[in-house]
């Protein structure tokens, strides 16, 4: 009978998974984990997103064993236990999505492609959802996918047989893989635990989704993020529940389904284009701003981290973060305030924010994140424009965010009788921190340096010669702050698969078609503050949570 091994990574799920599809239909089937090291250990892994992807793994083994099968776990590196598990089981070879997620999956699937070759075992990849080889304009590409969003899902096998006589290690406990929970609650997990966030989205929150994003206290988000981060439900199923909704009257129904449906897209189009360029994870976009250098004080990268700001709605956000990681009510608004202080305000490398994010998130993406604090620090996506959202932390950003204080009051308790009229600004008191800069000035500072360095592209019709290249060396940043995994960094071959764009060697047409990727494709204008209770604009770029 035919033996398909099934290589799981970024879908723990069987619903609308063509590998998995594919290989029951040929016969037999090994879904298998691998427990890889150099993921549990990166310089960006935090524990309780390894705690929730242990959930969800879970919950893949249970939907599995209800259809006959079972999950195969291993330890170890993929590129050791993936040929012995075919030669162990003499499976005909493996079945997975293609992954592009990080650079090290890239090298380490570069790594398997060569070692499997050499033995003339198989592997076929299979393109996720949304997802394409070929370089074509942001247009096309927003074509693309609508077109798979809307085509069938892919069918759920109703049987999963899988070998009785392949061993499987148990499935391991935090601890196990090398982490400690850090007290942050995990929320359900798994494809059921997805669906029930999607159904209360869609009869509890649609008609409110639209206009509460702004409010963390609101808690509006759909809580899908960490779900679609682990692949534990398809975008195209969210996509397809969420167009259920098509046919009510109610405007904010329908200004919360098209929301949504544009957030799925955009967290789509942020992997599309680390898949393009995947020195995204590592560098700015445009080489100047790397080039040129940035500030960094420890002590104030300290008080950013731990919320010791002296601005009560980014010390709020601190808290949060690190007491919950951020998945529910932290939500884009204040991820991006809380971001634009250390960046554009302290002045810091934009990758110490992305790396202290994504070692709390439990719903942490390195394309979303990455380019999410790239392009709130004023680095990205600015072919065409010239100006840079840099949030006001004082009373102004407590006016659009937390008019009534409570996600402040939640936070920072110490502050809890005072009016929400004077959160922004607090006067000094025992046990609360004076602010660490003048808003003011700082502000001055960085929009004076953004212009100077933006002159070098700004308009240009090919932008390419400005693009920063994939670094000699591909340690991960801040690998020497932690204790961490990163030998394979260190290797003399850094071929990557799927391989990156040559930008040394890009035809005019592909420089144009580059380009769009990196402009507004919505008319975003800055704003003037308001005191009033704020809407949110059609258009406002709120890209990272759900």
């Amino acid at each position: 009978m035919n033996r398909t091994i099934v290589w799981f990574r970024r879908d723990l799920r069987i619903a609308d998974h063509a590998p998995l599809y594919r290989a029951a239909l040929r016969g037999e089937v090994i879904p298998v984990f691998v427990f890889d090291r150099a993921l549990l250990h990166h310089p960006e892994t935090g524990s309780a997103r390894v705690a929730f992807m242990l959930e969800c793994l879970r919950s893949l083994d249970q939907d599995l064993r209800d259809r006959g099968g079972r999950l195969i776990v291993r330890s170890g590196d993929p590129v050791d236990v993936l040929p012995q598990l075919i030669r162990e089981t003499q499976a005909d070879g493996i079945y997975a999505h293609v992954d592009f997620e990080r650079i090290y999956g890239r090298v380490r699937d570069a790594r398997l492609n060569n070692a499997l070759a050499q033995e003339n075992l198989k592997i076929r990849w299979f393109e996720p959802l949304a997802t394409t080889d070929e370089l074509i304009p942001y247009p096309d590409y927003r074509d693309l996918w609508y077109a798979d969003m809307n085509a069938a899902m892919v069918p759920t096998p109703g049987h999963i047989h899988v070998p009785t006589n392949v061993i499987s290690e148990p499935l391991p406990t935090l601890t196990d893989v090398g982490h400690l929970p850090d007290a942050k609650q995990i929320p359900p997990a798994g494809t059921q635990a997805a669906r029930n966030f999607l159904q209360e989205f869609l009869h509890e929150k649609a008609d409110r989704y639209y206009w509460q994003l702004s409010y963390p206290s609101a808690e509006a988000t759909t809580g899908l993020s960490p779900h679609l981060k682990f692949g534990a439900i398809s975008v195209r199923e969210c996509y397809q529940m969420a167009q259920q909704l098509k046919a009510s009257p109610d405007i904010r129904v329908q200004r919360s389904r098209k929301q949504l449906i544009a957030r799925l897209r955009w967290g789509n189009g942020f992997a599309q284009r680390f898949r393009y360029l995947p020195q995204l994870e590592l560098r700015s976009l445009y080489n100047i701003f790397d080039d040129d250098g940035w500030a960094f004080d420890e002590t104030l990268y300290r008080a950013w981290q731990q919320g010791e700001t002296g601005f009560p709605i980014v010390d709020a956000a601190a808290r949060c973060l690190q007491a919950t990681g951020g998945w529910k009510e932290l939500n884009f608004r204040i991820r991006a305030l809380y971001s634009s202080f250390l960046s554009n305000l302290l002045g810091m490398d934009w990758r110490y924010g992305a790396l202290h994010f994504m070692r709390h998130l439990i719903d942490g993406d390195c394309p979303i994140d990455h380019y999410q604090w790239a392009m709130q620090s004023g680095v990205t996506h600015c072919v065409d424009k010239t100006w840079t959202r840099i949030y006001n932390p004082g009373q102004v950003a407590v006016d659009r965010c937390d008019p009534d204080g409570i996600f402040i009051k939640r936070w920072l308790p110490e502050l809890k009788h005072l009016p929400s009229a004077s959160l922004g600004s607090p006067l000094p008191m025992k046990g609360y921190p004076t602010p660490i800069l003048d808003y003011k000035q700082a502000r001055k500072q960085r929009v004076q340096q953004l212009e100077q360095q933006r002159q070098q592209f700004l308009g240009l019709e090919n932008v390419v010669p400005h693009l920063s290249r994939l670094p000699a060396s591909l340690l991960p940043f801040g690998a020497e702050r932690f204790d961490t995994e990163v030998s394979w960094a260190t290797t003399s071959d850094h071929s990557l698969f799927p391989p990156p764009l040559d930008l040394d060697a890009i035809a005019p047409y592909q420089a144009q078609a580059l380009r769009t990727w990196f402009v507004a494709h919505v008319d975003v204008k800055p704003r003037k503050a308001s005191r009033r209770k704020p809407q949110p604009e059609p258009g406002d770029l709120q890209l990272s949570l759900l």
